[in-house]
C-alpha cells in the first residue's frame, strides 16, 4: 500500500502522486475501484489533504482517475483515449499538422499491414472483411462511411497481435475522423468506392499472407489518399481563418 512520502528529491506532491500512480498501474487497484478519503490517503502517506489534493488533481489530468461528485475518486480504465486526446488538442491547435500525421501513418500503417499479413488468424479476417461488406451498403451516411474506414485500419492493427500498434493506429485514425467525414462528404460515390477497391486489395494480400504484397498495397493506398487528405486538410484551415476574420 501507500508509504510515507520522503521530503527529500521531489515535491510532497509529486512523491504522492508517484506513490498513487505505481498503485494505479501495478494492479493494487482496477479499474472502477474506489480510491480512500482524501483524509486517510493524507494518513497513509503523511502529508496535508491539501498535498492530496493536489496530486489527486494531476491524476485526474491525466486521465487515470475521476472525481465524483458526493461519490468519491475512482480509478479509470488505461485505454486509446489517453493518447487520443492529447494528440487531438496538438491537432486541433496546429501544432500538428495533417502532413504531420499522414507522414507518421505511413509509416505505421504499411508495417502494421505487412505483420497483420504475418499474423492475421481467421477471427481477424472476418472481422475485417465486416467492415469492406459495410461499406458496400446501396446506402451509406457519411458517418457510416467513415467508421467502416477506421474500422478496417484498426482491425488490421488488431491483426498484428500488438496492442501498442492498435492503440496508435486508432489514436491517429480518431484524430483524422473529422478529415475523412469531409472527404466522403465532398464526393461521397468517389470516396467509397475507392476506399472499397484499396481495401480489398490489402485484404486479400493479407488473406494470402503476402507480407510484401501487403505492404505494396497499403502504399498504394496511402499513397492515393495523400493528396486527398492534403486538400481537406487546407479546406479546414480556410474555414477556421474566415471563421476568425468573421
Amino acid at each position: 500500500m501507500l508509504k510515507t512520502v520522503s521530503r527529500e528529491q521531489f515535491t510532497l506532491v509529486e512523491r504522492s502522486q508517484q506513490q498513487l500512480e505505481t498503485l494505479l498501474l501495478d494492479g493494487s487497484l482496477r479499474p472502477g475501484d474506489r480510491l480512500p478519503s482524501e483524509k486517510e490517503m493524507g494518513q497513509m502517506l503523511g502529508v496535508s489533504r491539501t498535498v492530496v489534493r493536489e496530486a489527486v488533481r494531476q491524476l485526474v489530468a491525466k486521465g487515470l482517475v475521476e472525481t465524483r461528485t458526493g461519490s468519491g475518486i475512482y480509478v479509470k480504465k488505461i485505454g486509446s483515449k489517453m493518447v487520443e486526446e492529447p494528440m487531438s488538442l496538438l491537432f486541433r491547435s496546429h501544432v500538428l499538422e495533417a502532413e504531420d500525421i499522414v507522414e507518421v501513418r505511413e509509416v505505421l500503417e504499411v508495417k502494421i499491414a505487412a505483420l497483420a499479413a504475418a499474423r492475421a488468424k481467421s477471427g481477424d479476417i472476418e472481422a475485417i472483411e465486416k467492415t469492406i461488406e459495410a461499406m458496400k451498403k446501396s446506402k451509406i451516411s457519411a458517418s457510416e462511411a467513415s467508421e467502416a474506414d477506421l474500422g478496417f485500419h484498426n482491425g488490421l492493427a488488431m491483426a498484428t497481435g500488438n496492442l501498442l500498434f492498435s492503440v496508435l493506429s486508432r489514436s491517429m485514425n480518431e484524430v483524422m475522423r473529422e478529415l475523412h467525414l469531409a472527404s466522403y462528404r465532398l464526393d461521397p460515390v468517389k470516396s467509397v468506392q475507392t476506399s472499397i477497391y484499396h481495401h480489398s486489395r490489402i485484404l486479400d494480400r493479407v488473406k494470402a499472407h503476402d507480407v510484401d504484397g501487403a505492404k505494396h498495397e497499403m502504399e498504394a493506398h496511402l499513397a492515393d489518399s495523400r493528396e486527398w487528405t492534403r486538400r481537406i486538410a487546407e479546406r479546414f484551415k480556410q474555414g477556421e481563418e474566415r471563421s476568425r476574420a468573421g
